[in-house]
């Protein structure tokens, strides 16, 4: 059981992308009811009637809002802290991150292509780590008959937990859909901690934020939306490490978090908060430890 830390990406630490900035830029003007421009990262609308000549981020935070925010344009809207807000980009997304600090971990979720790759490059040493993984769920196929009739279905999580310790090296991640439209909903680097060892009995779920309602008819009218991954980890962990692990979750308490039960087990891998942790001095060796995780949506 193990947890990455994020490290935030920012405009100065991406250093390289090639997801196209096609949304416009805010300059000075006066902007009509429903336009849009961003500045920074985020992106506006105008909901002041007739129009502003506010600045988007100004008027977003007035007592009467003449900006709304709409979320991050699309080439950060895989570093936004959501997961339902993809970044896009036809073929390939290629980006390269110096994080100016060590990273030992990548985690990518709401992933949609054929392959992805990650590439970690030292500046004295050269390229140190070199992985791609395949986004796509074989495990059905376990004869001849499923080779050819069962279906295969795509992996949307992904993660890397066997980078190098290096300082200054940068990371490169190559999403590949061929000549289909490749995503990432979200891009987690950071440092990695283990808590323990995640055993058997630990569940998974979702929560599904789709309103399904019934008219007077009887009619079934179901509007899908997003959902979120839903885990209670049972997690063994040496006694002596108790209070480690206890500071370890606590100082992540307000931060969104990557919990990872088991590297191989997509199922296991959850972003976001956990709602209570609980841990039980069980022996003088080992300890009894429940997280229920919470994901993004």
């Amino acid at each position: 059981m193990k947890i990455i830390t994020p490290q935030p990406v920012t405009s100065s630490t991406l250093t390289s992308s090639n997801v196209a900035i096609t949304e416009t830029i805010w300059t000075a003007g006066t902007y009509a009811t429903g336009i849009q421009r961003y500045e920074g990262i985020t992106l506006y609308e105008v909901i002041a009637s007739p129009s502003t000549t506010d600045q988007p981020s100004v008027g977003a935070a007035k007592d009467v809002p003449t900006w709304k925010v709409i979320g991050a344009i699309d080439r950060y809207k895989m570093f936004d802290n959501v997961i339902s807000t993809q970044s896009t980009r036809t073929g390939t997304i290629v980006v390269t991150i110096d994080p100016g600090q060590i990273i030992n971990a990548a985690a990518f979720f709401g992933l949609a292509g054929n392959t992805i790759n990650v590439v970690m490059t030292d500046p004295v040493e050269g390229e140190v780590y070199n992985q791609t993984k395949t986004l796509q769920d074989n495990t059905l196929i376990a004869d001849w008959y499923a080779y050819f009739f069962e279906g295969i279905y795509p992996l949307t999580d992904a993660v890397f937990t066997d980078l190098p310790s290096y300082y200054n090296a940068t990371i490169t991640a190559t999403i590949d859909a061929g000549a289909a439209t490749a995503a990432c909903g979200e891009m987690v680097i950071g440092r990695q901690s283990l808590l323990g060892v995640a055993n058997f009995g630990t569940s998974v779920s979702i929560q599904d934020y789709s309103i399904k309602t019934t008219d007077d008819f009887g009619n079934v009218i179901i509007q899908q939306r997003a959902y979120s991954k839903r885990a209670d980890y049972d997690v063994t962990v040496e006694t002596n490490r108790v209070s480690t692990v206890q500071k370890l979750l606590a100082d992540i308490r307000t931060t969104p978090t990557v919990f990872i039960g088991e590297d191989d087990k997509p199922e296991t891998v959850v972003y976001g908060f956990y709602k209570q942790f609980n841990i039980v001095i069980s022996t003088p060796s080992i300890s009894d430890c429940s997280i229920e995780v919470e994901g993004l949506v």
